[in-house]
């Protein structure tokens, strides 16, 4: 209790290398938060803090949010779903996916995903971490107005390929 106590008073959120730290509900660890394709991403481990093996993140989303069929080429993925339902696609295979369900996600496979309820929320891992982080910072500056040519050039410079449409149910 004394250790949860101590965090929350310290306000920036950001202990020493190596020490212990809390990032609430609806933070971003550095107040990382990412607006993409309507739908809001936080940070909740960096790279930073793992020596750049593992990225975590939450996602908030709606009825039909989801990014289009993608690869990474040098990180693996996984979807952890928090709430509501997912379909998920994964080279051919497509799974829906309801809280509690993981679903783990090679690299160099493409895969994307269609939120099927109203609301829902995944937390998902990348690692190694890479360029997760500056790839979700710079998609979020580039807003809704940014074309599919923009999107893809900034894919390609995070080593992501965007190789289809977004998942479709049915």
């Amino acid at each position: 209790m004394t250790l949860l106590n101590s965090f929350a008073t310290l306000g920036a959120n950001v202990p020493a290398p190596g020490s212990p730290f809390v990032v609430r509900g609806a933070e971003g660890r550095f107040a990382a938060h990412y607006r993409i394709m309507g739908f809001d991403l936080y940070l909740k481990l960096s790279g930073r803090d793992t020596q750049e093996q593992v990225s975590v993140f939450t996602g908030v989303y709606r009825r039909h949010d989801g990014p289009p069929l993608h690869v990474h080429y040098q990180q693996d993925e996984e979807f952890y779903i928090l709430e509501g339902e997912f379909l998920v696609q994964v080279g051919e295979e497509k799974y829906t996916l309801k809280a509690g369900d993981l679903i783990f996600l090679p690299r160099n496979i493409p895969h994307g995903f269609l939120v099927l309820s109203e609301t829902a929320k995944m937390l998902f891992l990348t690692q190694p971490s890479g360029t997760t982080e500056a790839f979700f910072q710079q998609l979020s500056r580039l807003g809704s107005t940014a074309s599919l040519e923009q999107v893809q050039q900034l894919h390609l410079a995070h080593n992501l390929k965007i190789v289809g449409p977004r998942v479709r149910a049915g």
